[in-house]
């Protein structure tokens, strides 16, 4: 099957896999056409009054603008939107797309995890050949990194997480269960390379270059965070995250948030061996050669260093004082204490988030292209050679 014959293109994840950046860039250029002479368009949605509205063009662009993430993308089945209107939304969609003579493209990082929905959805269109995108990392960089995005805001220690049912690096199957949708071209790659650049040439489209959009924070972010939850209530809801990535500018070198321990590796490892062959089993040489190539899933080196450290503290005041220092532009005094810290840290978070407010509105209203608004890059982190998301 050739990218030609796909009735749509979905990109299924996998979360903490450069999806934020593949999101944020298909909102920034939504048409567009392929050195083949096709058209894709990408495809966002928008619940108003208990209906799914699509986002196509313009809308996408300023949607993408208004939001604190960067981007838009379709919801998720059964934990966003109810299962039936999500599914009547994309057969209407594709629908449209073949009177219209274009390809529609959906992006949700969790669709990955939905291979049965997504059988019986196209169990309905007859099974229409459909190109099926997915990026993945080995588990002990994705798991630190899916800690830190969801786990430590319920479940503080690493240990407690990892024992939990709530682990939920299940790809592996999860792929085996997408390979075998009839007429799904399965497209899997890893994570670590440029997954936007990756996606351009796959369809052969043409892009601008677009850098993380969500990156795993240091040490001193999450436990400011952690400590003042008013910032980052749950789980879901990351979007002081996506600020500070924007706003803040480079400064010193500050540790990365790390939550692996010597004693995790082993655990992480059959994890590892588990899901690689899982894998092997399904995807074609070429495309599990290219993402066990990282020899993170056979071992866990070159992250020796790190895991030998252990676990980042989240209340050194050397790297707090830091981070308040570079978000207050500003020298602080050796001797600020945690609390007189996290009182300037906060006051300084609170004008950051009125003044993304106003630029986010300015640039969807006056339609100015998002790089005019100022948004210097985010501080260099130690202990992370792999991806970001």
């Amino acid at each position: 099957m050739t990218l030609e014959d796909s009735h749509a293109i979905f990109h299924i994840g996998a979360p903490k896999c450069g999806s934020s950046a593949l999101q944020a860039a298909w909102s920034a250029e939504p048409d567009r056409p392929s050195r083949a002479g096709l058209r894709l368009r990408y495809i966002g949605a928008v619940r108003v009054g208990g209906k799914l509205m699509p986002l196509r063009g313009r809308a996408v662009r300023r949607a993408a603008a208004l939001s604190p993430y960067g981007y838009v993308s379709m919801p998720d089945p059964g934990r966003e939107v109810a299962a039936k209107s999500l599914g009547d939304f994309v057969l209407r969609e594709i629908a449209r797309a073949r009177r219209r003579g274009y390809i529609p493209f959906f992006s949700n990082e969790g669709w990955i995890r939905r291979p049965e929905f997504f059988t019986r959805l196209l169990s309905d269109l007859g099974h229409p050949p459909v190109t099926v995108l997915a990026f993945l990392r080995p588990p002990l960089t994705w798991m630190n990194a899916a800690f830190w995005q969801w786990g430590v805001w319920s479940r503080p220690r690493f240990d407690d997480w990892l024992s939990s049912r709530r682990v939920p690096f299940s790809f592996g199957g999860d792929l085996a269960a997408w390979a075998r949708i009839p007429n799904v071209g399965l497209q899997v790659a890893p994570a670590k390379q440029d997954v936007v650049t990756f996606a351009d040439a796959l369809l052969g489209t043409l892009g601008n270059a677009i850098g993380p959009c969500h990156s795993t924070g240091s040490a001193a972010q999450f436990g400011f965070l952690l400590r003042n939850r008013r910032f980052r209530p749950d789980s879901h809801r990351a979007e002081i995250e996506f600020v500070l990535q924007r706003q803040m500018a480079n400064g010193p070198t500050l540790r990365r948030a790390w939550a692996i321990a010597p004693h995790h590796v082993e655990t992480l490892q059959r994890l590892a061996q588990s899901h690689r062959r899982e894998l092997k089993r399904v995807l074609p040489n070429v495309q599990a050669e290219g993402i066990f190539d990282d020899p993170l899933w056979t071992a866990p080196y070159p992250y020796h260093p790190e895991i030998e450290r252990g676990p980042a503290p989240l209340d050194d005041l050397d790297e707090l004082r830091a981070f308040a220092g570079r978000l207050l532009s500003k020298p602080l005094s050796e001797g600020a204490e945690l609390g007189a810290l996290d009182a300037s840290i906060a006051e300084r978070l609170g004008v950051l988030l009125r003044e993304d407010r106003f630029h986010r509105w300015r640039t969807a209203l006056l339609r100015a292209p998002r790089d005019q608004t100022p948004r210097p890059r985010s501080f260099t982190l130690r202990g992370d050679p792999g991806s970001s998301s």
